[in-house]
């Protein structure tokens, strides 16, 4: 529902090797060195995130992180039967994606 993209310059070309330092984007669905997988439960959303590196031409490796935080049964629960209000529950995925971003912008790889 409120999905995100953001491309980085690394020095990383391996997935596999830094899995460890990447614990923040909860536990791992599928890896390889080159695309990698993760899902992140929490209260009223999952946060399911995507990485991917590429290499350019020149050298340098870009990984690309593709992101969505949606809301989960129970966020859909309170929504409905507490409407109108109940909508503001959706206030929660939407702004836990905004901070990520900002956090994304500033975490060295």
């Amino acid at each position: 529902m409120f999905t995100g993209f953001i491309s980085r310059k690394s020095s990383i070309d391996n997935l596999t090797q830094v899995s460890n330092k990447l614990f923040f984007l909860g536990t791992t669905e599928k890896i390889n060195p080159n695309f990698a997988v993760f899902k992140k439960s929490e209260t009223f959303y999952v946060q399911k995130t995507e990485l991917t590196i590429l290499k350019k031409e020149n050298g340098d490796f870009i990984i690309n992180f593709s992101f969505s935080f949606n809301p989960n049964f129970l966020s859909w629960i309170l929504g409905i039967c507490f409407f109108p209000l109940g909508l503001l529950i959706f206030l929660i995925p939407s702004k836990e994606k905004d901070d990520f971003e900002i956090f994304l912008r500033s975490f060295e790889i």
